[in-house]
């Protein structure tokens, strides 16, 4: 590192850009503003004179700039609760203040990122289905047609709301693809558009995909600002050129400067009542869309792929041969490693509690509730710390998570929880003798203590699977929830220690009638663990094993994730915000890639089916 320049910029994300240096220049408030149409830094980042004694030192982005999508906070922007939320209070808190990332950026010493390039990379440079802060927003496969779709649609371009017309409705398509429609009593009128709709911004996807122009999905891909450019009335994107843009509307070109009324200039229908712009194939409305040519041999039957290009590289450092190998697993190890930390605290306690005789069974809900808490705190940006095998598999159907990681994820979580069992067993194993010279019988509540089943004789099977099944439901919930962006999502940190606070309510309430596992993995793998010790002669007997923690969690956590989707999610990566044909058409064509991986189909049989 050159030691003229001891401050060489960082590295910044496609989803803001690189910004020269020399455009910048300090307000008196110390953040940077906007200067010859030019952004300027994070407000984060002080550029004034108080920073020279801290020459050649620099700080880590905090990443403000991207989560801003672009744009800069005005100088005298609203910084009071009310005004921020619009006069809509939550509950959820306020805003996160600028002072108060800056004051939690660490030291960053000069040539640290030369040598270390992964921490100069953006933090959202790859998605993430955490449980340490809001979920990821993807691209699901099924919603991008395949190349005989694509092909289909150019051979038999249908008008912009064509079906809304065919009903007699008058719609505007800028409206419709905005998403205005309005509730009727008539359930065809609204499905009708909503069809309209759909077919409106596919295909406006797909000609920005097919052309090249990718930056403005970039962009957007990595962003936490929702800014939108609705406002003026804009040409509908089926009629702009291959190389247009979609824009960024600063904070002081905000909707005051809408005009919502004046979005359609020419009425889809005109006056005189004999003229129908259906008929009539030049009118503005009625302009069949036109994709750029599409070389048949040069796309995939999965365009999903080019999709995938959008998402930015990651960068690592590697420094050593085990480095290289835990590049490729960071992932399922961090998952692991949480698993270990989160079942060890937890089965500590509750023997704990048993070998004295003696304590307030409650004091086990906090222990598990704050070792759930460790564990987000420690694999929450890598793996996501999912933690159960139904949150992982609950996120890859409502949410995205690839599927092709969770064998390895389910791998992590019943080895980690495995070896919880034999760790914590072996810290207490003198106390474990002492309590069965002790007791004449202590053998089940040993057990209890590391798997879950009925605490009293009058739970019957029922009681067991309602009891696992309400839990992992409420978890599955308050998880989507945090995980929301749209919604009201906690501050950076927070996620964390509110999960733990909601491990520790569910087990006040449903430990006392099963020990509320909601895992699969958290009973199964102390069970092989007890197995292996010795104890198994209980162990299996009971078929409560099958249908409390992995039938009623597993049920659990897909029924809360239909119930918080089917009333308050809107993303479109759901099933439940998805046309019915494409989930199965993604469905089938993942059957068929499987096919063909293990040579159980042709190619031709496998695009027929597909299709």
């Amino acid at each position: 590192m050159e030691e003229g320049n001891p401050r060489r910029p960082r590295a910044v994300s496609d989803a803001t850009g690189g910004r020269d240096a020399a455009a910048r220049h300090a307000s008196p408030f110390g953040a940077t503003v906007e200067r010859d149409g030019e952004l300027g830094a994070s407000p984060t980042r002080r550029t004034s004179e108080e920073d020279a004694p801290l020459e050649g030192i620099r700080r880590r982005s905090t990443g403000l700039s991207r989560r801003l999508g672009g744009g800069v906070p005005s100088l005298n922007a609203p910084t009071t609760l009310a005004s921020r939320t619009g006069g809509k209070f939550t509950t959820a808190g306020p805003d996160e203040t600028a002072q108060l990332r800056t004051a939690h950026e660490p030291f960053v010493q000069p040539g640290y990122g030369d040598l270390n390039p992964s921490y100069d990379q953006p933090a959202n440079a790859k998605p993430v289905w955490s449980l340490a802060k809001p979920l990821p927003r993807v691209v699901r496969s099924g919603m991008v047609p395949t190349k005989d779709e694509l092909l289909n649609s150019r051979g038999n371009a249908q008008l912009p709301a064509q079906n809304s017309q065919r009903l007699g409705l008058d719609v505007d398509p800028n409206e419709l693809e905005q998403g205005r429609i309005k509730k009727t009593a008539d359930p065809r009128k609204m499905a009708a558009q909503v069809e309209d709709a759909r077919l409106q911004r596919e295909a406006n996807f797909m000609n920005k995909v097919l052309t090249g122009d990718s930056g403005s999905f970039r962009k957007q891909s990595s962003r936490v600002s929702r800014t939108s450019s609705a406002g003026g009335r804009r040409p509908s994107l089926w009629e702009l050129p291959s190389d247009a843009h979609l824009s960024t509307v600063l904070e002081d070109e905000g909707l005051a400067q809408a005009q919502p009324h004046e979005l359609s200039d020419e009425p889809l229908q005109g006056e005189d009542e004999e003229y129908d712009p259906y008929e009539d194939r030049d009118h503005p409305a009625n302009r069949i869309p036109t994709f750029p040519d599409l070389d048949e041999s040069a796309y995939p039957e999965d365009l999903h792929p080019l999709v995938q290009d959008l998402v930015q590289d990651e960068v690592h450092n590697n420094h050593t041969t085990w480095s290289v190998i835990r590049t490729h697993h960071r992932e399922a190890l961090a998952e692991s490693l949480a698993v270990f930390v989160q079942l060890t605290i937890g089965f500590s306690a509750d023997l704990a509690v048993t070998a004295a005789n003696a304590g307030n069974p409650n004091t086990t809900a906090w222990a598990w509730g704050f070792a759930t808490m460790i564990a987000i705190y420690i694999s929450g940006g890598v793996s996501g710390a999912h933690l159960n095998p139904a949150i992982t598999v609950m996120l890859w159907f409502y949410r995205g998570f690839p599927k092709r990681k969770m064998p390895e994820y389910f791998a992590a979580q019943f080895i980690g929880a495995f070896c919880a069992a034999l760790a914590a067993y072996g810290a207490y194993y003198h106390s474990i003798q002492q309590y069965s010279i002790s007791y004449s019988n202590p053998d089940p509540a040993i057990i209890n203590s590391f798997v879950t089943s009925q605490r009293e004789v009058w739970i019957g099977p029922a009681t067991a699977f309602w009891n696992e099944f309400l839990g992992t439901a409420i978890l599955t919930v308050t998880i989507l929830a945090l995980g929301d962006d749209q919604n009201a999502p906690p501050g950076a940190g927070m996620n964390a220690l509110i999960i733990g606070l909601v491990i520790t309510c569910l087990s006040i309430a449903f430990a006392y009638q099963t020990g509320a596992a909601l895992n699969p993995s958290r009973d199964f793998g102390p069970r092989l663990a007890l197995l292996a010790l010795g104890y198994g002669k209980q162990l299996f007997t009971n078929p409560y094993w099958f249908y409390g923690p992995w039938a009623g969690a597993l049920t659990g956590s897909f029924t809360g994730g239909f119930l918080y989707d089917f009333m308050i999610f809107t993303g479109g990566e759901s099933p439940i915000n998805y046309p019915l044909e494409r989930t199965q058409r993604s469905m089938r064509k993942s059957r068929m890639k499987w096919r063909r991986r293990l040579h159980l189909a042709t190619k031709e049989v496998a695009d027929t089916i597909t299709r």
